[in-house]
């Protein structure tokens, strides 16, 4: 059964004005709990106005979000609880932290879903174990960690609402290679540890490579291909038409096989290139 379900979703922006626009047309596709999607563009191809549907931040022009089988606006004043079961992770999360101390700004979705006590304490704690948020920066202020640091901080307060479903709109934006790493890292134990499902909009076609389950291709506001990682990023004329590419270590196959070397192209991680490899080398050994 999907957890998310979009039905023919259109969102239109200017209204009846000279610059009427539809960010998002006619979309439909379902997630199964647990997954982990990627969605990928270029710039302007309608995936944050699509993904601020999802827990109800936008309200569509026309067509609907269900979440675990219901129409997430079949009562407006629930909204609210919908963002605590969808959570949002806005890119450059840390520009949204406010509170005095680390703890209290982890705190704050928990408090505001009714936790007090003992019960928001092991919550919070448990989230910072995760996300690595040390003992000793809880009394400190957010505002005088690194940026990675600080980003961390921001994660941690939407994953200690225990979001069934988590939404990331390029989480490792603007970070450096070992932040980059630390957050994908994150992201995915909080899928191991939780069970939950998590989409991750990203312009990094290794990253989308190495962890998503299916990937959401989208192009001038509509579905373009979604499907398998394979299946996606084996399409490389179709994705290179609508302005993205394959990841690197694809294009470095596919020159090889141009070269004359035989060998698979559909790889698509560091980690399927060497055993591809090993499989050469084992090849030229018993030629």
């Amino acid at each position: 059964m999907g957890i998310l379900e979009v039905k023919n979703l259109t969102h239109t922006y200017g209204g009846s004005s000279p610059f009427i626009n539809d960010a998002v047309s006619n979309v439909s596709f379902s997630v199964e709990q647990g997954e982990i999607i990627g969605i990928i563009g270029h710039t302007g191809s309608g995936k944050s106005t699509l993904v601020q549907h999802l827990n109800g931040l936008l309200k569509p022009t026309d067509g609907m979000v269900l979440f675990c089988d219901e129409d997430i606006w079949a009562n407006p004043k629930d909204i609210r609880k919908i963002r605590s079961k969808v959570g949002l992770v806005f890119q450059y999360p840390e520009y949204q932290l406010f509170e005095e101390t680390v703890f209290a700004d982890i705190s704050f979705g928990p408090k505001n879903m009714g936790l007090c006590g003992e019960e928001l304490e092991k919550t919070v704690t448990e989230i910072c174990e995760l996300v690595g948020v040390k003992p000793e920066y809880y009394e400190k202020s957010p505002f005088d960690l690194s940026g990675g640091e600080k980003r961390r901080v921001a994660i941690a307060g939407v994953m200690a609402m225990k979001p069934q479903v988590i939404i990331f709109d390029e989480p490792t934006a603007g970070l450096d290679p070992k932040g980059r790493e630390d957050v994908m890292k994150i992201i995915k134990d909080y899928r191991i540890a939780t069970g939950a499902t998590v989409i991750i909009i990203s312009h990094s076609m290794e990253d989308m490579a190495l962890l998503a389950d299916k990937i959401l291709v989208m192009n001038k506001g509509e579905i373009y291909k979604f499907g398998s990682v394979y299946d996606v990023f084996s399409d490389v004329e179709g994705l290179r038409n609508i302005g993205l590419n394959v990841p690197i270590v694809t294009k470095v196959f596919l020159q090889l096989k141009e070269l004359g070397v035989d060998i698979k192209t559909e790889i698509f991680t560091v980690e399927n290139a060497i055993d591809e490899f090993k499989k050469l080398k084992e090849g030229n050994k018993n030629a």
